[in-house]
Formats: C-alpha cells, structure tokens, sequence
C-alpha cells in the first residue's frame, strides 16, 4: 500500500478551550488524535501563524466586532467577503503554539499558514486566494501519499477547507468524525454530509485506523 498521512490541522491551543478562539469542546478530539497518531507513520500538522496586523482580525478593523463579515479587496481587486476573528495564533505567541499534548516526536513535518496579512488561509494547502501553497502538497507528493486522514479544528473552517483542498489536489480523503468539532456546534452535521458529497470520506476513528494503519 502506498503511504498514508495523517494531517493534523490547527490543533493549538487558541482553539481548545480557554485559547482565544476556542472551538466549543476541541479537547475532545485530543484521544482520536492519539489513536491515530500511535498507528500514523507519517504524520503532517499544520500551525496557524498570523502577523498581529492581520486582515481578519476584527481588532485591526473599526468598529468592528469578532465573528462579523466584511468585504474586502485582494490585491488583484477582487472584493470577498472575510469572516472577523478574535486575534488568534499571533506568531510566536503561546496560543499559536501546537497542543503540548500531542507527541511533538511523532510529527515529522509542521507546516505554518496565514502568514500573508491580506488574505486568510483556512487550507493547509493554500490561502484562501489561491496567491501562495504551502508545503503541504509538495511534502506528500514526495512521500508518494495517495490517502489522507484528517483530523483538527475547527470542522467549518480549516478542516473543511483543507479536506477540499486535498481532493483538488488528487489526494483520497478521510475525515475521522471524533477527531474534530465545529466553531457552530450545529454545523458539524452538515459539514460532513457537504464534505461526503464533494468526495472525502467520513468514518469514525476505529474504521480509520483498521482500514487504513493496520499496515
């Protein structure tokens, strides 16, 4: 069997409960997490890491309060519109660390986002514009991946995005139910049947490590 990657997207501590930006019950993706990781060979982790002058944070625009939507305009003149967020994952800040509960030995590659301060980026492959890709994509070629497993936060956002992303880019995709949870609660459900419908399969996390890490 070709490799398989486990992708862990943005599971740092403004997410988990008491960050900045904390994803109603994150920890509770903390165990799958670390079934899967137990039996992932090659596993990816993806870090938020905004500039504090970053575009969607709603403290850099006036009057303007976190979990509003804007317009903006990209550099191409594009406008879109951009969801406002409590400041989160400032880099080398302690809430855009990854989570010290996760074995930092088990993670071969960790690969930073949202960087650009005019443009989002919720996929760990790409910013939201499509201006930059990270190394995402280039590291799993090399390793010559076929299959995906994704886990992280938060299911609405950057889970979703990435799990998008990873089919455009012909990569099969898993997305395990246990290992994530969803800014809106009631959105999770319909993230995932979305997600089925565009592609990436959605199993619960002892499917995942039988069919997939039992190598």
């Amino acid at each position: 069997m070709a490799p398989v990657a486990l992708i862990l997207v943005d599971i740092q501590n403004d997410f988990i409960e008491g960050g900045s930006l904390a994803v109603p019950e994150g920890s509770k993706i903390i165990p799958a997490v670390h079934k899967l990781m137990d039996k992932a060979k090659l596993i990816i982790a993806t870090q938020d890491w905004h500039p504090a002058d970053h575009v969607s944070f709603a403290v850099n625009h006036t009057n303007k309060q976190p979990f509003e939507e804007i317009t903006i305009q990209y550099d191409d003149g594009r406008d879109t519109k951009q969801v406002l967020w409590p400041a989160h994952c400032v880099q080398n800040s302690h809430g855009a660390k990854l989570l010290e509960s996760l074995p930092r030995q088990s993670i071969q590659h960790i690969v930073q986002k949202g960087m650009n301060t005019k443009v989002d980026s919720y996929s760990g492959f790409a910013d939201n514009d499509y201006q930059e890709i990270t190394s995402l994509a280039k590291i799993l070629y090399q390793n010559f991946v076929d299959t995906v497993i994704v886990v992280g936060l938060a299911a609405d956002y950057c889970v979703k995005m990435t799990c998008l992303d990873a089919v455009k880019f012909g990569f099969k995709t898993v997305l395990v139910k246990e290992g994530t949870r969803a800014v809106a609660p009631d959105q999770l459900d319909a993230t995932m049947e979305y997600l089925h419908s565009k592609g990436v399969e959605v199993v619960d996390v002892d499917h995942a490590v039988k069919t997939y890490l039992q190598q």
